[in-house]
């Protein structure tokens, strides 16, 4: 009963979608006539309508994604035709290669893979190009804005240690899982320090101040413990 039930499902899934087939006809019609110089397209229209194309897509993969079982994956090009398709609406030809939108589409195939993973979650590995794609896009956001961190590569470094800490939160056996929770750590560690020095590289005086506090704080610290040992005597 089982195997006729999800026979029956895959072929509604393959049957009922009629729709797509006319609608890749009549797309592929359209650029063949375009091609031919018989439906004049400005550069505009051109990119818009191979967008829609790629949206139809991206909803075909998700609409088949929607049977459940191995068919889940096909979220992951799902979200890469609706990415792709997205920023060919919003950009363009001109402007697809620009910061703007390699910022979306670093952003759209990190949220595609933290889909996946609301539906997977024994696939644990998936949070780790979330994080990188994520931290990817804020990355390129904040180096075409911000001049003092620049493409340092801190924060998708900063993000990907935060997927490791998302994965060990996330694990049902956390003993056997502290391993991303040490990884998280000094990932994010070197981050913070990297982001510091990079803070700090525009005051070199500071330097040699914290190595002069540093150097004074060494034998206050020893007087402090021979005090404290002669106290307990």
């Amino acid at each position: 009963m089982k195997e006729r039930r999800a026979d029956s499902r895959l072929r509604f899934l393959f049957w009922r979608t009629d729709f797509v087939g006319f609608a890749m006809i009549v797309c592929g019609l359209f650029f063949l006539l375009v091609n031919f110089k018989v439906i004049p397209a400005s550069g505009f229209v051109l990119p818009r309508v191979l967008g829609i194309l790629f949206i139809m897509c991206g909803l075909i993969f998700l609409f088949f994604s929607g049977a459940g079982r191995w068919l889940t994956w096909f979220v992951i090009p799902a979200g890469a035709f609706l990415t792709v398709g997205i920023a060919t609406l919003v950009f363009g030809w001109n402007n697809f290669f620009s910061a703007d939108s390699a910022t979306l589409l670093a952003l759209g195939f990190g949220l595609t893979f933290l889909t996946l993973f609301y539906y997977l979650r024994g696939h644990w590995w998936m949070l780790i190009p979330s994080g990188v794609f994520v931290g990817c896009a804020a990355w390129v956001a904040m180096a075409s804005r911000s001049t003092i961190i620049g493409w340092h590569p801190v924060i998708p470094a900063f993000f990907l240690g935060l997927a490791f800490l998302v994965i060990w939160l996330y694990s049902v056996q956390r003993k056997r899982m502290r391993w991303s929770l040490l990884v998280g750590v000094l990932i994010d560690s070197a981050a913070f320090l990297y982001l510091l020095a990079i803070l700090l590289a525009r005051w070199i005086i500071l330097w040699p101040v914290l190595l002069l506090l540093a150097g004074l704080l060494v034998p206050l610290w020893i007087v402090f413990a021979e005090r404290r040992k002669g106290g307990e005597r």
